[in-house]
C-alpha cells in the first residue's frame, strides 16, 4: 500500500484539492473525469490505509499476548525448577541432619502373623514403649545437647512395594544421616517366645519368655534400646524408676566412656545419688570430676546446694544457689532444655528467699521445675514456708496436701516422713513441745523405713541431722529434760548451722548465757549473709533483759533479711519494753507486710497502740489476734487485755 501512495503521490490534501478542482467553472468534461477517479483512487487508499492500521495494532496486541503468555510460562517453569531445587535441598539438608531412630518391621514367621502378631505389630509395641520411657525421663537436659536425640523422631519403618519417593528419602537419610536403626525377629522356643533386637550392625541381642509375658519382654527389649542409644537418660530414667543401682552403675560406664559432654553430665547423675546415699565426700568428689569436664553447668550448683544445705552449710547452699542461676542465665542454658529454665530459675529464688527470711516470696515462687524433685517436694516446701510465716492455718491446709501423697506405695516416698517432720515443726510454732516430739520421731522411724526399702540408697543420715534431732533437742530442753537434750546435741556436728543454733536455744533455755551466745556467734560469723543466727542471738539477749543489745542484733538481722519478719516483730517487742511503743508502730506494721497471719504479732501491735494512746485501734488488732492461732500464753495473756481494757 506505500508503494502504490509513491506512485501516484494521491494524499488526504491532493483529495481536497480534486474537489476544488471539480467545482471550479470553466473545467473540461474531460478534466472533471479525470479529476474523479483520482478522488476515488484516494479515498480508496484512504480506507485501506484505515484497514491495515487497525490490523497492525491487532497483530500488536496479538503479539504483545504472546510475549505475556511466553513470560508467564517461563517464570512458572523456572518456579518449578526452583521449588524441586528448594525441596531437593531440604531433604537432603534433613537427610544430612537425620539422627533419630528407625524401628523396622520385625521378622515374625507365618504362624505367628495368622494370629495377628505381625512384624508391625511388635515394631509398634517397642515405639510405644520407648515413648512411655522417654516421656517419663525427668530431666532438665536439652534434647539436642544428646549424642542421639529422639525427642521428636522414633518412628516405625512401612516398607513400599517397588521404588517410591519414600523410598528415595530413606536412601538419603541412610546415606547421609546418622539415624540409628533397629530390626530384629519374633520366634517360638521350647518354653515360650524369644525377641532378637539388632541396633545398626551390631550383634544381636535376644529376650526370652513365656509366651504370654510378651509385653516384659518388649519392655525389657526397649530397655536395652534405651541404655544402648540414650545412655543418659536411661540412667535418669532408672532412677527415677527407683532403680538406684542400676542407675548408679549405668552413670558410671557413661563417665568412664565419655564423651567429655556426656561424662558432665554422667557426674551430676552420680553425685546426686551418692548425695542421697548420704556420703557426702564421694558426691563431692563426682561434682568436682564433672566440673572439670564442663564447668559451666549449673546443675553442679544446683546439686551441691542441696548437699550443703542437708547437712547445715547454709551459707554456701546460698553461695551455690545464686552461682548455679548465674550460670543458667549464661553460658550454661546452653545444654538446658529452655522450657525448664524459668521454672528451675523462679524455684531457686524460692530456695534463695527461704535461705534469707523472705517466707512470703518463697512460698510464692515455690514451683515444679524437671529434674528438682517433683510434685512431693514442692508440697512440703509450702507448709514449711507457711510456718516459718507463723500461719497456722495455711500450714495446716498446705499439710493435708502434703499428707494426701502418703498413700503412694513408692518405697521411695518420703511424704509420710516429710509431713511428721512438719507436724514437728508446726506444733514448736504453738509451743506443744511434748507434740512436737512425737512427731518428730514419727518422722525418724519413716525415713528409717525408706533408708530399708531402698538398700540405702535413700540414707536417712542428713534428714535426721538437720531437720529431726535438733528440733527434738530444743523440744526437750523446753519440757526441762536437758540431759536427753544434750546426748543428742552431742551427736551433731558443730559445722551445722541449725544443730548450733538449737544448742544455742538450748543453752538460752537453761539460761546459760554465755555459752547460748558462743554458739549463735560460731554460725553468725561462718554465714553473714543469713539472718537466723542474729535473730535467735536477739531472742536470748531480749530474754536476758538486755534490751539495747537485742535490738543492735534484730538491725543487724533485718539489714541482712529485710523482708524476714522475725526482727521487725521482736524489734517491735524491745520497743516497747523501753516505752516507745510509739516507734514499735512502725516495726509491726513492717512486719506484718511480711506475715499478716502471724497471730502474736497483732497482739503486740495491740498492745503497742493502746500504749500509744489510739484504743480502737488497739481492739482492731486485738480483734484479728482472736481469730488466729496463738500459744496458750499468748492466748491467755489477750485474755488478760481484754478483761482489763474491754
Amino acid at each position: 500500500m506505500a508503494d502504490d501512495r509513491e506512485d501516484t503521490g494521491a494524499t488526504p490534501s491532493d483529495s481536497a484539492a480534486v474537489n476544488v478542482a471539480l467545482n471550479a467553472s470553466g473545467a473540461s468534461e474531460e478534466a472533471r473525469a479525470y479529476l474523479r477517479s483520482q478522488k476515488r483512487l484516494a479515498d480508496l487508499q484512504a480506507e485501506d490505509l484505515l484497514r491495515e492500521d487497525k490490523l497492525r495494532h491487532w497483530s500488536l496486541r496479538i503479539r504483545h499476548i504472546s510475549d505475556v503468555l511466553k513470560l508467564g510460562f517461563e517464570l512458572a517453569l523456572a518456579f518449578i525448577v526452583i521449588a524441586v531445587a528448594v525441596g531437593l535441598g531440604t531433604t537432603i539438608w534433613s537427610a544430612a541432619h537425620a539422627d533419630g531412630l528407625v524401628i523396622q518391621s520385625f521378622n515374625v514367621p507365618a504362624p505367628m502373623t495368622e494370629k495377628g502378631l505381625t512384624g508391625q505389630v511388635v515394631a509398634n509395641k517397642l515405639l510405644d514403649r520407648l515413648t512411655v520411657m522417654q516421656n517419663g525421663t525427668d530431666s532438665s537436659r536439652a534434647a539436642s545437647s544428646f549424642a542421639n536425640d529422639w525427642s521428636n523422631d522414633i518412628k516405625v519403618e512401612i516398607p513400599d512395594t517397588g521404588i517410591s519417593l519414600g523410598e528415595v528419602v530413606r536412601f538419603l537419610h541412610g546415606w547421609l544421616g546418622h539415624e540409628m536403626h533397629l530390626s530384629g525377629e519374633l520366634y517360638e522356643t521350647q518354653i515360650g517366645i524369644a525377641l532378637t533386637m539388632r541396633m545398626d550392625n551390631e550383634p544381636g541381642r535376644t529376650f526370652e519368655g513365656k509366651a504370654s509375658d510378651l509385653n516384659g519382654i518388649v519392655a525389657r527389649t526397649a530397655e536395652a534400646v534405651y541404655a544402648r542409644a540414650q545412655p543418659y537418660r536411661y540412667s535418669a530414667y532408672l532412677q527415677d524408676q527407683g532403680r538406684f543401682a542400676e542407675s548408679f552403675a549405668a552413670g558410671q560406664a557413661l563417665a568412664a566412656a565419655g564423651p567429655r559432654d556426656e561424662t558432665a553430665w554422667a557426674n551430676v547423675g552420680l553425685a546426686l545419688l551418692a548425695s542421697f546415699k548420704g556420703d557426702d565426700a564421694q558426691a563431692r568428689a563426682y561434682v568436682e570430676s564433672g566440673r572439670e569436664a564442663n564447668p559451666d553447668l549449673p546443675n553442679f550448683d544446683f546439686v551441691l546446694g542441696g548437699l550443703e544445705s542437708s547437712v547445715g552449710h547454709d551459707e554456701a547452699a546460698l553461695d551455690d544457689t545464686r552461682h548455679g542461676n548465674t550460670l543458667l542465665k549464661g553460658e550454661g542454658a546452653r545444654e538446658w532444655n529452655p522450657a525448664a529454665i524459668p521454672a528451675t530459675l523462679q524455684s531457686d529464688e524460692s530456695v534463695e528467699a527461704q535461705q534469707l527470711g523472705d517466707f512470703a516470696q518463697a512460698l510464692a515462687k515455690m514451683a515444679k521445675s524437671p529434674g528438682g524433685g517433683g510434685d512431693e517436694f514442692v508440697a512440703a516446701q509450702l507448709p514449711f514456708d507457711a510456718v516459718s510465716m507463723h500461719d497456722i492455718a495455711a500450714a495446716r491446709r498446705y499439710l493435708a496436701a502434703l499428707e494426701a501423697m502418703q498413700g503412694d506405695p513408692d518405697p521411695r516416698n518420703a511424704a509420710l516422713a516429710d509431713a511428721a517432720q512438719l507436724q514437728g515443726l508446726l506444733a514448736m510454732e504453738t509451743r506443744d513441745w511434748s507434740g512436737a516430739i512425737a512427731a518428730l520421731d514419727e518422722a525418724a522411724v519413716a525415713r528409717h523405713k525408706i533408708e530399708t526399702a531402698t538398700h540405702g540408697w535413700i540414707s536417712a543420715k542428713f534428714f535426721l541431722r538437720t531437720g529431726v534431732l535438733p528440733f527434738k533437742a530444743y523440744g526437750l530442753a523446753m519440757l526441762g529434760e536437758f540431759d536427753k537434750a544434750d546426748a543428742i546435741l552431742k551427736t551433731l556436728p558443730k559445722d551445722c548451722d541449725i544443730c548450733m543454733r538449737m544448742h544455742g536455744k538450748v543453752e538460752a533455755a537453761r539460761r546459760n548465757w554465755a555459752a547460748a551466745a558462743h554458739w549463735f556467734a560460731l554460725v553468725a560469723a561462718r554465714s553473714p549473709d543469713i539472718p537466723f543466727a542474729d535473730t535467735d542471738w536477739s531472742q536470748m539477749l531480749f530474754a536476758k533483759g538486755d534490751t539495747d543489745g537485742a535490738i543492735a542484733k534484730l538491725q543487724a538481722a533485718h539489714k541482712i533479711g529485710p523482708h524476714f519478719a522475725d526482727p521487725l516483730e521482736m524489734w517491735g517487742e524491745a520497743l516497747i519494753a523501753k516505752n516507745r511503743s510509739d516507734l514499735a508502730l512502725a516495726k509491726f506494721e513492717e512486719a506484718n507486710r511480711y506475715a499478716p497471719n502471724w497471730g502474736r504479732l497483732h497482739l503486740k501491735w495491740g498492745e503497742a497502740l493502746f500504749w500509744s494512746g489510739d484504743k480502737g485501734g488497739a481492739q482492731k488488732q486485738f480483734a484479728i489476734a482472736v481469730t488466729l492461732d496463738l500459744s496458750s500464753d499468748d492466748k491467755a495473756s489477750l485474755g488478760k487485755w481484754t478483761i482489763a481494757h474491754g
